[in-house]
């Protein structure tokens, strides 16, 4: 009697083919949690800039997150990320005193019903501040100005969606009325892996041809495969 017959070998190649496939999903499910663990929700400002960090997610989740990002997403294709940047810019100026307004008299004619004529010299006081942040017009009128100082708050939102069309970057930015994007700077990292950086293993089902038997059969094993881009 034989020992290793047909059937007794064909046992072993499958038990060794699941086996195999078996420790590749393992090792991707705990790839995957490894990924999962490294890379949590972080959200921070560090020596003025915000750095966010974030999984990605289905669309569906978005839905129960930001209804209006979902929504403009939603309508777009071959969308590759969105986000809402909410903002508030506070600022404050220093107390600015009378010899750093501009100052135009006028001078008002009052007539009164005994037909006597009053003048009055109302003072327009002028001041302008402007450098990268903020452009500032103040105009004070009264009789006497002795100071000023201006304390204000600026709140908007802009909403950012990223998208490819046509074979190249697309970027989408909502604004409200209150703002005006004079100029962005965009780039987007090309991808340059070597030729031989393309060949991924992954474990694989499907119909073939066999060089060996030489017929058509179901397979189930490990393939290497090539990404072209």
């Amino acid at each position: 009697m034989k020992w290793f017959t047909q059937k007794t070998i064909d046992i072993i190649q499958w038990v060794f083919i699941i086996g195999l496939i078996a420790m590749l999903v393992i090792q991707g499910v705990n790839y995957q949690q490894t990924k999962k663990d490294l890379v949590t929700s972080a959200e921070y400002n560090k020596e003025n800039t915000y750095v966010r960090i974030y999984e990605s997610q289905r669309l569906d989740k978005l839905k129960r997150e930001n209804r209006e990002l979902y929504d403009s997403i939603k309508k777009l294709n071959d969308v590759e990320s969105g986000m809402v940047i909410k903002f508030r810019e506070h600022y404050v100026t220093d107390t600015i005193m009378v010899d750093k307004f501009v100052v135009q008299r006028d001078t008002i004619r009052v007539v009164a019903d005994n037909n006597k004529v009053y003048e009055s010299v109302v003072s327009i006081y002028h001041y302008t501040q402007n450098n990268d942040t903020v452009n500032l017009d103040i105009d004070i009128k009264a009789k006497e100005l002795q100071w000023c100082k201006a304390d204000f708050t600026i709140s908007d939102q802009f909403m950012i969606i990223n998208r490819e069309k046509d074979g190249v970057n697309q970027t989408l930015i909502n604004h409200s009325d209150n703002a005006t994007i004079e100029s962005t700077t965009m780039w987007h990292r090309k991808d340059t892996k070597k030729w031989y950086q393309r060949f991924t293993i992954s474990p694989q089902i499907g119909v073939g041809y066999g060089m060996i038997n030489r017929k058509v059969d179901t397979y189930v094993g490990v393939g290497v495969g090539y990404q072209f881009k």
